[in-house]
């Protein structure tokens, strides 16, 4: 019965890791779930950028090139970890009515690099009811992912300056 169970989970297992694709998107790599209909974006995985600096210089220069962006809050920062949580609100527009993409982005900090890896990404509904998972599948993906790649793009530039 053991033996049962334990195949029945490594083949369950399989078959999620299998229904997940990785999607290249300007510079980026999007990790797909095309074991859905709606094919949701899962994350998407920004490079690894090398910049001069320590970790806790790194960490501070993020910090304050988060909290200068709008729409951006910082939720945790965790310096000796190398670690920082925000959640992004990305305004653009598609399909003739202003559109905001709600994500949570965890960036990774070291000694002399780091990455940005965004998930949750969510549609607002346009009746102010809440959020959907952004889907590949549906037609704004694109437009959303553009205004998210200016957003982590505006980020990536100040972490340079």
């Amino acid at each position: 019965r053991v033996k049962v169970r334990i195949l029945m989970l490594v083949a369950a297992l399989a078959a999620a890791s299998a229904s997940a694709e990785d999607v290249p998107f300007k510079g980026r790599t999007l990790e797909v779930d095309t074991g859905q209909e709606a094919k949701p974006i899962l994350k998407v995985d920004g490079a690894r950028y090398v910049v001069p600096g320590s970790r806790e210089q790194l960490v501070a220069k993020a910090r304050a090139c988060l909290a200068a962006q709008e729409g951006v809050s910082v939720e945790a920062v965790d310096a000796e970890q190398g670690r920082l949580q925000a959640t992004l609100l990305t305004g653009f527009r598609a399909s003739f009515a202003n559109q905001t993409l709600r994500t949570k982005l965890a960036m990774e900090v070291g000694d002399g690099y780091f990455q940005a890896t965004e998930s949750s990404l969510e549609l607002a509904q346009t009746d102010g009811s809440g959020y959907v998972a952004l889907g590949q599948s549906a037609g704004l993906w694109e437009k959303a992912l553009d205004a998210l790649v200016k957003h982590e793009d505006a980020l990536i530039d100040c972490m340079y300056r």
